[in-house]
């Protein structure tokens, strides 16, 4: 697989492992996730932590590095024997569709477990790995509010509100299927209580919706990006309280900073 590149974490790719804290909404473990960040993406947020909006000419992430599929395989075939979920992330996966379709086989050969995290720009993408049957997880970005999906997601050419309704789609095609999925959000000092409610809307009206869990992220300020982050934890906690009324089976939990116990379930 030529042009195969990621992201690495601390030198290392593969290096990094998070706790996959929505689990816990659904009485699971809170099980740790070994992260193979792709290092290219199909949209270009301003905020993104992960340099996604810096782009080297061939369009990649500024900061990505080769990379074999045979040094992933490696990461997954460790990843499995210390019994972590396999996540594939980025950037994003879709920029590399082959490469995690192979991975996707690789966990299944060695009995692994796996989760990606998506933009979820392509329902066609999530469900060929679902048809691997290896899946069980899912993180899906609903990145703003229909209105203003584009102006978050960095996208120049007006397919902010198709984008937000593939988005959509994928969360439905997945709970479908059965799969534990996580819809992400960051919000700002503009995102106001209609906002949430309206996604909060389009979140539960298809798929299953018990297997779906809302992650809300306090936006963090980055370097170049001038948007400000909501005016206080008091608020953010108010605004979802006004959706949990309106949407009372519906579980969110609200990412208040990175540290341990800063998740807190609604």
């Amino acid at each position: 697989m030529r042009g195969l590149k990621c992201l690495a974490h601390k030198g290392i790719i593969g290096g990094e492992v998070r706790p996959l804290y929505f689990y816990k909404a659904f009485g699971l473990e809170a099980t740790g996730a070994r992260i193979i960040s792709f290092g290219a993406c199909n949209f270009s947020c301003p905020y993104c932590k992960r340099e996604g909006n810096f782009r080297s000419p061939d369009g990649s992430i500024i900061s990505a590095v080769e990379s074999t599929i045979e040094e992933l395989y490696l990461v997954v075939d460790d990843a499995v024997m210390k019994q972590q979920v396999i996540r594939l992330s980025g950037g994003d996966p879709v920029v590399f569709p082959e490469a995690s379709l192979a991975i996707a086989k690789r966990v299944k050969e060695r009995g692994g477990r796996l989760s990606v995290a998506h933009n979820g720009s392509s329902p066609r993408f999530l469900k060929k790995l679902l048809e691997t049957g290896v899946l069980e997880s899912a993180a899906i970005d609903l990145k703003a509010p229909r209105h203003e999906f584009g102006l978050r997601a960095g996208l120049k050419n007006g397919t902010g509100a198709k984008m937000y309704e593939r988005s959509i789609e994928t969360q439905d095609l997945l709970s479908a299927s059965g799969a534990l999925v996580d819809v992400r959000t960051p919000i700002f000092s503009t995102t106001t209580v209609d906002d949430l409610l309206d996604m909060a809307g389009d979140i539960v009206r298809g798929g299953r919706g018990d297997n779906e869990f809302w992650t809300i992220r306090l936006y963090k300020p980055v370097v170049g990006c001038d948007w400000e982050p909501p005016r206080s934890l008091d608020y953010v906690t108010w605004m979802i309280s006004q959706v949990k009324k309106e949407f009372p089976s519906l579980k969110i939990g609200l990412r208040a900073r990175w540290e341990p116990n800063g998740f807190l379930y609604f």
